[in-house]
C-alpha cells in the first residue's frame, strides 16, 4: 500500500506536467475572449457537479466511504481525458483545455473545501490533523507546480514541444 501512496501522487504530477506542456498564456487568453462559455462551464463543473452529487448521496444514503468517495470524485478536476473525448466529438478543444486548466489550479481551494464540508454534512468527523490548507498545499504541489513547471518548459522550447505534439496527433 505504501507504493501506490508514494508512486500515486509522482504520477500525477507527471500527467499535470504533461497537461502543462500541452499549454500556453494563449489557452488562459481564449477564457476572456469567451467569458460565457467559460463560465457556465466553471459554475456547472465547481458548484452544479458537487451539488448534485451530494443530492445523490443523500437520496441514494450508500455506505460513508462510497459518499465521500462520490464527493471526491465531484470535486476533482476534469482532465487530459476530457479534453480527449472534446477533440473526438469535434467539440471546442481550445475551452476544454481553458476549462482544465483554470479549474486545475482552483481545485487547490475547492477540492479540499467541498470534502471537508461533505463529510462534515455527511457526519463523519475529520481527524485535527487534516486541514484545508494542508491539503491545499499539498495538491499545489502535485497539481498547480506541475502545470505551471509544464508551461514554462513550454514557453523555452516551444517549436520541440509542439513538434512532439503533432507526432501525437
Amino acid at each position: 500500500m505504501e507504493v501506490v501512496t508514494t508512486l500515486a501522487p509522482i504520477a500525477l504530477a507527471l500527467i499535470m506536467l504533461a497537461l502543462g506542456l500541452g499549454l500556453s498564456v494563449d489557452d488562459f487568453s481564449r477564457v476572456l475572449r469567451q467569458p460565457k462559455d467559460f463560465l457556465i462551464g466553471l459554475l456547472c463543473q465547481l458548484i452544479l457537479l458537487p451539488i448534485i452529487a451530494f443530492i445523490l448521496v443523500k437520496i441514494y444514503n450508500p455506505p460513508i466511504e462510497l459518499a465521500l468517495g462520490v464527493m471526491i470524485i465531484a470535486a476533482a478536476p476534469g482532465g487530459v481525458t476530457s479534453n480527449v473525448l472534446t477533440k473526438f466529438a469535434n467539440g471546442d478543444v481550445a475551452l476544454s483545455i481553458s476549462l482544465t486548466a483554470v479549474t486545475s489550479l482552483v481545485c487547490i481551494i475547492s477540492v479540499p473545501f467541498i470534502v471537508i464540508n461533505s463529510a462534515n454534512f455527511l457526519g463523519v468527523t475529520i481527524s485535527k490533523e487534516i486541514s484545508m490548507i494542508g491539503i491545499a498545499l499539498k495538491m499545489a504541489l502535485v497539481v498547480s507546480i506541475p502545470v505551471l513547471i509544464g508551461m514554462i518548459i513550454r514557453f523555452f522550447a516551444e517549436n520541440f514541444i509542439i513538434s512532439k505534439i503533432n507526432i501525437i496527433n
